[in-house]
């Protein structure tokens, strides 16, 4: 399986930007604005998001890796958590 991949041959450049989405979402969860950063690393990115939070709850994504959440929590997420009661095994 390793000879169908085929990996760069040149180490990354220290000087190589990656895209990170910025995501600023409303007290209901859903998304108000997107935006697209270019930054070094992960570090670089969280300093130029938290310029973009806006007093709002954002998300910082690296493609579809979460890297950091940002902003005001003036808004729980959850309130408490519980365990369920067992229930009995239902016959199908």
């Amino acid at each position: 399986m390793a000879d169908l991949i085929a990996f760069p041959a040149q180490p990354r450049s220290r000087h190589a930007r990656r895209a990170y989405q910025v995501h600023r979402l409303a007290p209901s969860g859903g998304v108000v604005t997107t935006c697209i950063i270019t930054a070094r690393n992960d570090g670089d990115a969280q300093r130029q998001a938290k310029g973009l939070t806006a007093g709002h709850r954002t998300e910082l994504w690296a493609s579809n890796r979460l890297v950091a959440v940002l902003g005001a929590f003036d808004f729980p997420i959850a309130t408490t958590i519980r365990m369920l009661a067992e229930r009995p095994a239902t016959e199908a």
